[in-house]
């Protein structure tokens, strides 16, 4: 399944991550490219707009939901109220703070759910058909995980306390939940 459009999650998850004490995190996946260019960018519209504190945050994955399914179903949308329907909004469209991220896999174009939720959760991209662990590790080879796993935002906010969940259309084993 082809997956071009997630919400900024990676990003998110950096934010997530800075907000939960990050020190936590391994030095390998804090000093990783993806991590340091992701958090210089979260510093630089921090820098802009620091004035408001998340309470909650909620993740909604628009799994294979890329622009063009968007604007289709926002054109469905507004013909079916019998409007031209470019002008309309889906719902999630008017939510305070909603983001779009490219996806893609280390070591492919077309990405992965394991690779694809690895980065939204960890704030590094990671090859595909892998989870859980950064780009430095060989596919079919357990001996190349250790010292190369990542550390989630969930895992940063039980450590902090707060509760977590996951809420799934699809089935839990399935590869984004």
């Amino acid at each position: 399944m082809n997956k071009t459009w997630k919400a900024s999650y990676g990003v998110l998850a950096l934010v997530i991550s800075s907000a939960l004490n990050a020190e936590v995190l391994p030095s390998y996946q804090t000093e990783n490219a993806w991590f340091t260019d992701a958090q210089s960018a979260i510093d630089t519209k921090l820098d802009t707009n620091n004035q408001f504190k998340a309470k909650n945050v909620i993740i909604f994955v628009g799994d294979g939901m890329g622009v063009s399914t968007l604007t289709a179903s926002r054109i469905l949308q507004g013909q079916m109220a019998g409007q031209p329907g470019e002008e309309g909004y889906l719902s999630f469209e008017t939510f305070p703070h909603t983001a779009l991220v490219k996806t893609y896999n280390v070591d492919a174009q077309t990405p992965d759910s394991a690779g694809t939720m690895t980065a939204m959760m960890s704030g590094l991209k990671s090859d595909a058909g892998v989870l859980g662990v950064d780009e430095d590790i060989v596919r079919g080879d357990c001996s190349t995980v250790a010292g190369n796993e990542v550390v989630t935002a969930l895992e940063l906010a039980e450590i902090k306390g707060l509760s977590t969940g996951v809420v799934s259309t699809a089935r839990i084993t399935h590869a984004t939940p």
